[in-house]
């Protein structure tokens, strides 16, 4: 039996929730927290298939429930419930990492149902998932926060702080300010801690996140532009490309996979990863017509941007999504691919995937 962690401070919807439940008694069982805290301390007492939090709780909230669970218990997937105004961005900034499906309150029952039974059948078990330091940033802004960040990659560590969903201060090693926000904006994976205060008063950080981040891609690509006239752009492309191969690369570990492709929306193939014997050229020229019909569908159905779309076949799904505005990922794998773990990689990379290609 699945067990579902709900955590939320107002006692009158977990009781809600624990009665409504009751129809699915024979898929999954609740446990309730009324905070952070009291989730941890289930999460380390009992075995939890999914947990669904709302972000603004006393004591312990969402944010800091998140960032304590991809440090501890990476694999758990989660969906996200809140009454933000911004939920639209916040949405937009969890895709990118552990959380699933973002709820809006008030919900209607069923919607959030739909939402737990979707995720338990897509759920895998052991995939690592973890914290994408840049997304946890924005996610930061939009809920206007105040606090510190204990920021820990490969060794490294360092810290962020933030005045109200402001960034003012940023210091890792010897860099601070800038310097140190784009030096740790590329940690993908991070262990952060959070203390709710900010330790700096004078602001060293000059510019919007958003800028900042943004900063941090135009740093990496300044060698391309330094280079002296009549040299080959070859090289510049190259390291962009090297960065796009290894996330491919990373794609291509899940096992079952026989083809990662990154195809430009006319077919033309840009990068590939694929077994011996396999067409890469056919795949790509063959998928951008499955592509633009999937994205021609939803538009006409007004069902707003597409996310994925597969076709399942009796040797193997077929799986596509969008990468930037001008490509796409074709993932051809066999039929006994891990779904839920291949959906998930697509939706954590495919930001990361069109900033490496520059797309």
């Amino acid at each position: 039996m699945k067990q579902v962690l709900i955590v939320d401070d107002e006692k009158n919807l977990l009781a809600s929730l624990r009665e409504g439940f009751s129809d699915h008694a024979g898929e999954f069982t609740i446990v309730t927290a009324e905070n952070g805290a009291k989730a941890t301390v289930i999460l380390k007492s009992m075995p939890i298939d999914l947990v669904v939090t709302d972000l603004r709780m006393p004591v312990m909230d969402g944010l800091e429930l998140l960032a304590y669970m991809s440090k501890y218990h990476p694999e758990l997937p989660t969906i996200v419930m809140t009454a933000h105004s911004n939920t639209p961005d916040i949405e937009h900034t969890l895709k990118h990492f552990s959380v699933s499906h973002c709820i809006q309150k008030p919900f209607e029952f069923e919607d959030l149902a739909s939402a737990i039974l979707s995720e338990l059948r897509w759920a895998a078990p052991g995939r690592a998932q973890g914290l994408a330091l840049p997304d946890f940033l924005q996610l930061i802004a939009l809920e206007e926060r105040t606090c510190t960040l204990a920021v820990e990659f490969g060794g490294e560590k360092g810290a962020l702080y933030f005045k109200q969903g402001e960034l003012i201060d940023a210091e890792t090693g010897q860099l601070q300010g800038n310097d140190a926000v784009y030096h740790m904006a590329s940690w993908s994976h991070s262990g952060i801690d959070i203390a709710p205060h900010c330790a700096k008063i004078v602001k060293k950080v000059h510019g919007t996140l958003t800028e900042l981040l943004a900063g941090r891609h135009r740093q990496q690509d300044a060698p391309e532009q330094a280079q002296p006239k009549g040299a080959s752009a070859t090289s510049a492309k190259e390291g962009n490309m090297a960065t796009t191969r290894e996330i491919l690369n990373e794609l291509a570990k899940i096992p079952s996979i026989d083809a990662v492709c990154l195809v430009a929306r006319d077919g033309f193939l840009l990068d590939s990863i694929a077994r011996s014997g396999i067409d890469k050229e056919m795949i790509g020229a063959i998928a951008s017509s499955g592509f633009g019909a999937s994205d021609s569908m939803g538009r006409q159905l007004d069902k707003g941007t597409m996310l994925i779309s597969m076709i399942e076949f009796d040797k193997g799904p077929v799986l596509l999504a969008p990468i930037g505005e001008d490509a796409f990922l074709v993932i051809v794998a066999d039929k006994e691919a891990n779904l839920g773990m291949i959906r998930l990689k697509l939706k954590k990379h495919s930001h990361e995937l069109a900033l490496a290609a520059a797309i």
